[in-house]
């Protein structure tokens, strides 16, 4: 296989992100409009997002032996495939039973995406050199967010919310056109089959790390547009802007936080910076919610979500590639992702059933601070790299 180049590793791998964690900002940015058509309980989005999150949780550790085994195009071929057919079924589910059936399946690509691509850089860059490349990578999630705070609310007045979800097959198309000419290695492949190596302790503290960081950023993100309408009378296009905000600053974290990481602060101190940035914005979200504050305070609790917790992924990815041999890099990613998206799965329905049962946000608010703590805390046990070097 020809190398790919670093801008056309980077395009290719974060439009992978991006498409397949996409369901996830539909579910979020058009809540109204699905609790409108579906006459369905805010619990019950939640149900959507835990949905994806929970199946991509269960095949992740699976998809990870996978890519080992098959490789990095491939898998990265079929995340692409899978992202775009499930946005369709989204799109065009009549029911909500055959809407969580379409999330369901949308938790396969999104379980794949991360030990395809990260497989794919560690195949294409040597270690030491792969922080951009990461950031960008794990910034395709937060440019889906960005797109979809953007231009969703407006495509779905314009058109209707299901055309709207249905026009962002256009990224996985033009990155199936970037990988074509490019297949596996074949003795890459086979190297992948044969390695045994156990994973390192310092992978499953990121696993932890990402399990309760998951909890907290999928309560926080999943709600945040919800909470701006319903609590502080914003407008959807205002509340919208919200996640654009967490999108755009999530963008920049993820690509400065693995450089910072790599070159100069350490994977274990910049998790627990990225822990308090987050616990800071379930406070100020929480002194919103309690009137201690005014609704402005949204913005900068919006630009610290995504400076912090959304953006944890991008150090915590570059942390495993580091801590891994090359021949497991998929297991590791999918244990991690194992615990991630569990939490992901989690947070959303539980703060989804904490505002239907107490009427308020702030008990969610204040869950969610508690966790970031406690991840902050994590890291500590979290090294600042890897041993490893590329034989």
């Amino acid at each position: 296989m020809r190398p790919l180049s670093k801008m056309g590793l980077s395009a290719i791998t974060s439009a992978t992100m991006a498409i397949a964690t996409f369901p996830i900002i539909v579910f979020s940015v058009l809540a109204a409009d699905l609790i409108e058509e579906f006459a369905i309980t805010r619990a019950q989005v939640g149900i959507l997002v835990a949905a994806t999150g929970l199946v991509g949780a269960l095949v992740s550790p699976l998809f990870g032996r996978v890519t080992d085994r098959v490789g990095a195009v491939t898998s990265t071929r079929a995340v692409l495939a899978l992202g775009t057919a499930t946005l369709i079924g989204l799109a065009i589910s009549p029911t909500y039973v055959l809407l969580v059936a379409a999330s369901l399946l949308t938790g396969v690509p999104n379980g794949w995406s991360n030990p395809a691509t990260n497989s794919l850089i560690v195949e294409n860059v040597p270690i030491g050199k792969r922080g951009v490349v990461t950031g960008i990578k794990q910034s395709g999630v937060q440019i889906g967010t960005f797109l979809g705070g953007l231009l969703l609310p407006p495509l779905a007045a314009l058109w209707h919310w299901r055309a709207a979800v249905a026009s962002f097959v256009v990224i996985p198309f033009l990155a199936l056109a970037g990988l074509r000419g490019h297949r596996d290695r074949h003795r890459a492949r086979r190297e992948h089959h044969e390695g045994k190596a156990p994973l390192p302790t310092s992978v499953r503290w990121v696993a932890l790390y990402g399990t309760l960081s998951g909890i907290a950023s999928s309560a926080m993100f999943g709600f945040f547009p919800l909470f701006a309408q319903e609590d502080q009378a914003w407008t959807p296009w205002a509340a919208g802007f919200t996640v654009a905000v967490i999108g755009f600053t999530g963008i920049v974290a993820r690509i400065v936080w693995p450089v910072a990481s790599e070159r100069w602060m350490g994977h274990g101190a910049t998790l627990r910076l990225l822990a308090l940035l987050s616990a800071a914005s379930a406070l100020l979200l929480t002194l919103s919610a309690a009137d201690f504050v005014q609704s402005w305070t949204l913005v900068p609790a919006a630009l610290l979500l995504g400076a912090g917790a959304i953006a944890w992924n991008a150090v915590g990815m570059l942390a495993v590639m580091d801590f891994t041999q090359p021949a497991t890099v998929g297991r590791g990613t999918g244990l991690v992702l194992l615990g991630f998206l569990l939490g992901i799965a989690s947070g959303a329905p539980l703060l989804g059933l904490s505002v239907d049962l107490t009427g308020s946000y702030v008990p969610g608010w204040l869950g969610a601070a508690t966790l970031l703590g406690i991840c902050a805390l994590i890291a500590g046990r979290i090294p600042s790299r890897g041993t490893l070097v590329t034989p």
